[in-house]
C-alpha cells in the first residue's frame, strides 16, 4: 500500500475514484486468487510477491474511497465524516477477519487437524474473499468519475 499510495493519490485527483478503484479491484482479485492454489510447498518468495501485488490493489481501493467520502461535504461535516469512515473501516476489517476465520474454523470442524486439511480450509476462505472482492465492483459504480464529468463539461461548452 505504501508503494502505491503516491501514484494512487495523483490518479484519484486527476481521474476520480471510480476508475482507480475498479482497476484496483482487479489487482486485488489477481492478488487474492493465487491463494486458492497455495500449498505447503509454495515458495515464501512467491507468497511475498503475491501479497505485495494484493497490497497495491487494496491500497488502490481504500485510498480513493476514503478521499471520495469527503466529496461534496461542507467544512463542518468533515470531522463527522472522518469519524464515520474510521468506524466503518474498523468494523469492516473486524467483520471480514471474523468471517474468514469462521469459514476456516467451520471447514476444520469435522476434519482431523492436519496441515493438508488446514490448507484446504484456507482455500475455502480465500474463495469467499475472492468472490467478495468481485462484489466490490457494485458500490464502485457510484464513486466519482472526473473523466466523464470533464467530457460533459467540454460537450456543454461546445454546445453553448
Amino acid at each position: 500500500m505504501l508503494v502505491a499510495r503516491p501514484l494512487i493519490g495523483k490518479m484519484t485527483d486527476r481521474i476520480g475514484a471510480k476508475i482507480v478503484v475498479m482497476i484496483a479491484i482487479v489487482i486485488t482479485f489477481m492478488g487474492t486468487l493465487p491463494f486458492l492454489w497455495f500449498s505447503q510447498t509454495t515458495s515464501y518468495w512467491f507468497m511475498a510477491i503475491i501479497l505485495f501485488i494484493r497490497g497495491i490493489g487494496v491500497g488502490g481501493v481504500t485510498i480513493p474511497i476514503m478521499t471520495d467520502s469527503y466529496t461534496g461535504l461542507s467544512k463542518d461535516q468533515i470531522p463527522q465524516a472522518s469519524i464515520a469512515t474510521r468506524i466503518i473501516q474498523n468494523i469492516g476489517g473486524a467483520f471480514g477477519s471474523a468471517l474468514l476465520a469462521t469459514i476456516v474454523a467451520n471447514q476444520m470442524s469435522n476434519m482431523e487437524p492436519s496441515l493438508a486439511h488446514l490448507t484446504s480450509a484456507y482455500h475455502a476462505a480465500f474463495l469467499v474473499a475472492s468472490a467478495l472482492t468481485l462484489v466490490m465492483f457494485i458500490p464502485s459504480l457510484f464513486l466519482t468519475n472526473k473523466v466523464t464529468r470533464k467530457a460533459k463539461m467540454v460537450t456543454m461548452n461546445k454546445s453553448s
